[in-house]
């Protein structure tokens, strides 16, 4: 908890998808707070607006007082009540932590908030990965590796690995790292319908606000699923649905990546050393259980999720995963060369990865990975342990805002 201990008379922001324990975080850091004269914790979901908002704090502030505003951005304007207070000095003995699933939104207004600069937090709180997964439940497989960060290793080091780390790694495929879906399927075996409906419930209603059919919502879904491990467009994506325009399909995509629910992979141009523009891009769910949302809509599962969904190709999403981090720093994107049409699966923090379910990269792929200063070919069965080490170590990476 002691990621959240900010100074007095500063704004700090929490933001990532819903369900990963946001408000369970600040709750209790709150109930640990000791320095404070006064607790407010507040969902600003039940708020009617921005004067609303003012009125509520500025009544409830009372000396040194640590402030929570979950889901801020259900308020509109809500920074303007916050400069409000600000501007009449009512938030020099206040620590405020903002909260959303929201990512532009939030990040952008908070932006315009005084008591932003230097010491308050931006901290994107992302769901379980794979080396936190296997360290709580798998430590016996763990212990070994824990202390080991890929950029210290090598493709021999891989390649001499002898584990079968098929069991967690499958656990993993099925719930992804959302806390609440891993612990029903813990305690029970498998994952209750009405989780999934929460879940399906939280994709629809972001698209909830623009003015699309349902049917066109669900083939926009199982065209992200099919193509998910390919390079694609907004007119790829169109395709097989009745939406006119590839603008649309754009705007459908970038609403859920603004929720976390989608992330979208630029081009990284190894010559350049730098990120290009490129009509085609490669999209994923953000975990292999949101990609199990996602198909659930597109092929219009309602019920008996476990055993009606189709059968998907998870490892590239479960492994892309891997690469979010708490500081939300690295970018990560796939490397394609325009003159060998080669490309690369993934390339994060100056490393090349392409997964391999079978057979090795073709002669083209192979000199794209010499040109990286560090590159791994993951076939199968290495791939849970190189999860595992791309993985961030269980701790909270911070932002300061700067």
């Amino acid at each position: 908890m002691r990621i959240f201990d900010t100074p007095f008379a500063t704004i700090s922001l929490l933001y990532g998808p819903r369900q990963v324990g946001k408000t369970s975080s600040l709750k209790l850091y709150l109930s640990q707070v000791q320095d404070s004269e006064t607790l407010i914790y507040t969902d600003c979901s039940v708020m009617l607006d921005k004067k609303d908002l003012y009125e509520h704090l500025s009544s409830s502030i009372q000396g040194r007082s640590t402030i929570v505003l979950d889901e801020v951005q259900s308020v509109h304007d809500w920074h303007l009540a916050l400069r409000t207070l600000y501007s009449e000095g009512k938030l020099s003995q206040s620590r405020i932590w903002c909260t959303g699933s929201e990512a532009r939104y939030l990040l952008e207004s908070g932006e315009r908030l005084p008591g932003r600069k230097g010491e308050g937090k931006n901290i994107f709180l992302r769901p379980w990965n794979f080396r936190e997964f296997v360290d709580f439940f798998y430590p016996h497989l763990a212990t070994p590796y824990q202390g080991l960060h890929f950029h210290h290793l090598n493709q021999n080091w891989l390649n001499d690995q002898k584990i079968n780390w098929e069991k967690p790694w499958n656990e993993y495929l099925k719930t992804g790292g959302i806390p609440q879906v891993v612990g029903y399927y813990k305690q029970k075996g498998h994952i209750p319908d009405h989780v999934w409906h929460v879940y399906r419930d939280w994709i629809l209603g972001t698209w909830s606000k623009v003015r699309t059919p349902e049917r066109s919502l669900m083939a926009v879904s199982k065209r992200l699923i099919t193509t998910m491990n390919s390079r694609i467009d907004y007119e790829v994506l169109k395709k097989g649905t009745d939406i006119q325009s590839a603008n649309t399909v754009k705007t459908l995509i970038d609403m859920q990546e603004d929720h976390f629910s989608i992330r979208t992979l630029p081009k990284f141009d190894i010559h350049k050393k730098e990120f290009v523009p490129s009509k085609q891009k490669k999209m994923y769910p953000l975990d292999p259980f949101v990609a199990q949302i996602f198909a659930s809509i597109g092929f219009n599962v309602r019920r008996t999720f476990d055993e009606s969904l189709p059968q998907m190709k998870l490892d590239e999403c479960a492994f892309l995963a891997q690469t979010l981090r708490y500081a939300d720093d690295i970018q990560a994107s796939y490397l394609y060369s325009q003159t060998s049409k080669a490309e690369i699966d993934f390339h994060f923090d100056n490393c090349c990865f392409e997964l391999k379910s079978q057979g090795l990269p073709s002669k083209k792929q192979g000199e794209l990975l010499k040109m990286c200063p560090q590159n791994f070919v993951i076939q199968k069965d290495k791939l849970p342990l190189m999860a595992y080490l791309v993985a961030e170590k269980r701790y909270l990476g911070e932002t300061n805002v700067s």
